[in-house]
């Protein structure tokens, strides 16, 4: 059977509302279903399904198409991808090779099978080795949960997987490819090395990199190892677990975000089914669109420390800017969800539930300066693009600290000018004051002197430029070469960006240079005003006349040093 004939007949063989359902939450609307679009952000359901006519249409962004459609999209993946995976449900054999496939779609295909082989090569030496299976009983994992992950284990051997994949017949250069095996000084050695292997596997299940955790506290190398990214694999776009627990997502509404692969492995041996983790690394863009393709909600539950609790907030702030609504469990100290489920149980840590704080509680119950934990909150309220939750949001804000409402969307509406004036650095010739600055200061080396003594670094309150600009008036690097050493790669970035921007005449130079900093000056005490203005309602509501009384002093001594220097 080819392709085109595959395609008619997974079409008469499985039914759109059936495959949907597992992707998004259809409900009965006279004879077709609807849903809310998982490829637009909406409040009302506006994506249709038609089961007579076996189609979706999407009223609001206009995205439609059959079941082999929605797959692709969804799934981002093409056209002959979509159909393999759909004709396997179906139980349809398709002869030869797809007519559209070319070198990478074969590599790919062949990257899949070596890591198919890689598990079961892993598998085999976990049986054998007792150290390595051992760990894994003191850790708690049972035999269920070791197959449900196919968890297996790399040997000590330099190139044991090397000459087993080369023995299946793959070439040298395929295996290279797949970030399994390297070339190293002794020649062509393994990637894994003496390490518990947990497999990592793309939506559909397939595995497709792998992570490795050493069993020998002074094993040379990192605690955790992950594969290198290849042409399946690109770290920031997949999340450990995800293809076990989509169903369970989608069944309860909402994803649990754990830190760690041990967290989530005991996660669902507990029966907590609906657990994923990033790979080891901050929270991503990419993997948040995995997340937001099966659910808008998700429950933090990272460690309690201060590294957790950062990590919360990031997370946080990014997944409400990608619309996603959020909450966080803060876990008692020391614990993570891998010690607190095997020592309290399944139903101790539901009960914990019943503490899960919203973004406003969570961030007013952090011990940070209290001006700050608000100004974060405004920021991240700010970028979420649903007016009604930034409104509900602003409101809980009111409500928990007293603030008027009409002061906090007067901030709001402060912070997104100030958010709008950074974002246009990058994209036209309206730059930001400090990178426009930051132009002057490479492209007119004659007056760096003079921007060194009138800048104080205290000014800028962009962090970025604040690190950029702290490297450069210490450093005795002028060329652009040299800077890039000093630089990260991101602040070199920004550097190249406004140096190619600036568009000025040397005349224009020296009071280009009092503008930006009279500009820099102005938005730091209007700042530095409004934290003040926070404080004082802070202070109102608490009743702290001593406190109201200092802060009047600060403000009026504040306002008179902006007036006399003409920035008020």
């Amino acid at each position: 059977m080819d392709l085109k004939q595959a395609v008619e007949e997974i079409k008469d063989s499985l039914d759109i509302v059936d495959i949907l359902s597992e992707y998004i939450d259809l409900k009965k609307a006279g004879k077709n279903y609807k849903a809310v679009c998982p490829f637009h952000d909406e409040k009302t359901p506006s994506f249709v399904v038609s089961p007579e006519k076996q189609i979706f249409h999407c009223f609001g962004c206009g995205t439609g198409g059959d079941v082999v459609t929605f797959l692709m999209k969804h799934d981002g993946v093409p056209f002959p991808e979509a159909v393999k995976t759909l004709a396997e449900r179906a139980g349809i054999k398709i002869n030869g090779e797809f007519s559209r496939s070319g070198p990478h779609v074969s590599l790919k295909k062949d990257l899949i099978e070596i890591h198919g082989k890689s598990v079961l090569f892993f598998q085999d030496h976990l049986k054998k080795n007792k150290t390595a299976f051992n760990y894994l009983k003191k850790r708690g994992i049972n035999d269920e949960a070791i197959g449900n992950f196919s968890l297996g284990f790399a040997p000590k051997s330099h190139d044991m997987l090397f000459g087993y994949l080369r023995e299946k017949g793959y070439p040298e250069k395929t295996i290279l490819a797949s970030g399994l095996c390297k070339k190293g000084e002794r020649g062509i050695v393994d990637t894994f090395r003496n390490r518990i292997i947990f497999p990592i596997t793309n939506f559909n299940g397939d595995v497709i990199a792998f992570g490795g955790r050493t069993v020998q506290e002074n094993f040379p190398g990192p605690k955790y190892l992950n594969s290198p990214e290849t042409a399946i694999f690109k770290k920031s776009s997949e999340l450990f677990g995800l293809s076990l627990s989509r169903r369970e997502i989608q069944s309860r509404g909402y994803a649990i975000l754990m830190e760690g692969y041990l967290d989530i492995i005991t996660a669902h041996q507990y029966g907590i089914k609906n657990s994923v983790a990033p790979l080891g690394t901050s929270l991503a863009e990419g993997q948040v669109k995995r997340l937001k393709s099966v659910t808008r909600k998700v429950l933090l539950i990272f460690d309690s420390d201060d590294a957790g609790i950062r990590a919360s907030k990031r997370a946080m702030s990014l997944l409400y800017e990608k619309g996603i609504v959020a909450k966080v469990l803060l876990l008692p100290g020391g614990d993570d969800p891998d010690s607190f489920l095997k020592r309290e149980g399944a139903d101790s840590f539901r009960r914990m539930f019943g503490k899960v704080k919203g973004l406003v509680e969570f961030y007013l119950s952090l011990s940070d300066d209290r001006v700050d934990i608000i100004r974060e909150l405004i920021l991240i309220i700010s970028h979420i693009k649903d007016a009604i939750l930034r409104g509900e949001l602003i409101k809980e804000i009111f409500e928990k600290t007293g603030l008027s409402e009409q002061f906090l969307r007067e901030e709001l509406a402060a912070v997104k000018k100030d958010s709008g004036r950074k974002g246009s650095a990058m994209s036209s010739m309206d730059q930001s004051t400090e990178a426009f600055l930051l132009g002057i200061y490479i492209n007119f080396p004659e007056h760096r002197e003079v921007i060194k003594k009138e800048l104080s670094l205290s000014l800028i309150e962009d962090g970025t430029y604040n690190e950029i600009f702290s490297k450069l008036l210490s450093s005795e690097t002028t060329e652009l070469a040299g800077l890039q050493a000093v630089l990260g790669e991101d602040e070199f970035s920004l550097l190249t960006a406004a140096t190619m921007n600036l568009d000025i005449d040397h005349e224009q130079v020296e009071r280009n240079i009092s503008d930006c900093i009279k500009k820099i000056r102005e938005h730091h005490i209007k700042k530095h005003l409004r934290g003040l203005e926070i404080e004082m309602k802070l202070a109102e509501n608490s009743g702290d006349g001593r406190l109201i009384d200092k802060l009047k002093t600060e403000l009026n001594n504040l306002i008179k040093e902006g007036v006399n220097e003409g920035l008020l």
